[in-house]
């Protein structure tokens, strides 16, 4: 009984290697390029966004450690914002269209 466990476990290990997985939200087809896809969901057409973390700025300046390409909704600037820094030395720019 445990030969046969540790060759469902060894083969288990072996595939987990060559498998990757994409996420859909609301959808059977995720994109292939990206780990999460959040389709807007059609309900009677009732169509609705994706809402992303929200915060004032003072919460925004005290993430620890954000990753490089966070992205956060920025309630005091009302904008998107977004880290180009490094997660040990941040650097928070609102995302913005030229008019």
């Amino acid at each position: 009984m445990r030969t046969k466990f540790k060759i469902i476990l060894t083969t288990a290990v072996f595939y987990s290697c060559y498998l990757s997985a994409q996420i859909g939200i609301e959808t059977s087809s995720p994109d292939n390029s990206s780990i999460l896809t959040v389709a807007p969901k059609n309900n009677k057409d009732n169509f609705k966004g994706t809402l992303l973390g929200t915060m004032v700025t003072s919460n925004v300046n005290s993430i620890i450690n954000p990753t490089k390409g966070l992205v956060v909704y920025d309630l005091t600037k009302k904008c998107l914002s977004i880290n180009l820094g490094s997660s040990i030395q941040s650097n928070w720019q609102c995302l913005k269209t030229k008019k």
